[in-house]
């Protein structure tokens, strides 16, 4: 079944993408390595800015930026003006292939020291603290209010950080192996049960509470949130997928249905002034490839 939307070319294996509220997205490409800043309405390269290793993920430490950028070649932490593409900030020491990065709602940047296990803590590009290895694998993070909440992909949990103290707070056991993070309204945030196929939607403060568990069959892999309009994007890599699903009530979502996506969909975006969502495909054999689903091929709520 051919993707829904249009698919355009960009760069090579694209993965990691955010947009930011002022329409401008990123997504990392690697071989060459870089981020590519685009028009999240058309998929059009803006920009292309290299960088010294490959990036899995991104985030935006605010709606606007800057976008944060952990080089998992490299271990580095780069921070980027998704303006003009501008690097602000390069932080070393950041671990061992840092996964992922989230600002807490303090200014603090927790950083996923994937191979070393534990968190970093970053301010003004330079490390103020470090927790040794606590969850096993750690991967994908949200940031929620001051809290920074951490998938552990291979301890089959979630734990919690303080921005402000610097500390682990609360962890505790979620699924059979999270990978992916996002932060939803609120004190809520949501972690993808690869091998689990499913969602669960948690809130933190700090301490877990289960909101609710979402049926996610397929590998579900990437996570995007609509703030707007109450909708979290799913995408299901083993049968290339993307769930949509209304959280309007975070305690009973609804699933609304689900679109075909590009090979190995693998990271998802969320335009928020249009509702449009943007999909990165993943797959060397299949092609690389961005899919832009506006609004009106969206199952409706």
């Amino acid at each position: 079944m051919p993707p829904a939307g249009k698919v355009v070319p960009i760069g090579n294996a694209p993965e990691g993408i955010v947009i930011a509220e002022s329409g401008i997205g990123a997504v990392a490409v690697r071989n060459p390595d870089g981020v590519e800043l685009i028009d999240a309405a058309t998929g059009a390269v803006r920009q292309t800015v290299p960088t010294d290793g490959a990036a899995r993920h991104l985030s935006l430490a605010g709606p606007d930026g800057p976008l944060l950028v952990p080089l998992e070649g490299s271990n580095e932490l780069c921070e980027l003006n998704i303006a003009d593409g501008r690097i602000t900030s390069t932080t070393t020491g950041v671990g061992r292939q840092p996964h992922d990065a989230a600002q807490t709602a303090g200014g603090t940047i927790v950083v996923t020291n994937e191979r070393e296990g534990g968190v970093l803590f970053v301010r003004a590009g330079t490390v103020i603290a470090s927790l040794p290895a606590g969850p096993v694998q750690p991967g994908g993070v949200a940031a929620v209010g001051e809290y920074a909440a951490v998938a552990d992909v291979q301890g089959n949990g979630v734990w919690v950080y303080d921005g402000s103290t610097h500390q682990q707070v609360a962890q505790g056991p979620v699924g059979m192996k999270l990978t992916h993070a996002v932060a939803m309204s609120g004190d809520a945030a949501a972690f993808a049960d690869t091998d689990g196929g499913a969602v669960f939607v948690e809130r933190i403060d700090p301490q877990l509470a289960q909101v609710a568990k979402i049926d996610a069959p397929g590998k579900p892999y990437g996570l995007a949130y609509d703030a707007v309009r109450r909708r979290l994007y799913v995408t299901l890599t083993a049968s290339n997928l993307m769930r949509v699903i209304d959280t309007s009530n975070a305690a009973k979502p609804r699933v609304l249905g689900d679109l075909p996506t590009v090979q190995q969909p693998n990271s998802v975006a969320v335009d928020s002034r249009s509702g449009a969502v943007l999909v990165t495909g993943s797959d060397p054999d299949g092609g690389s490839g961005l899919q832009i689903v506006t609004p009106d091929l969206l199952p409706p709520g």
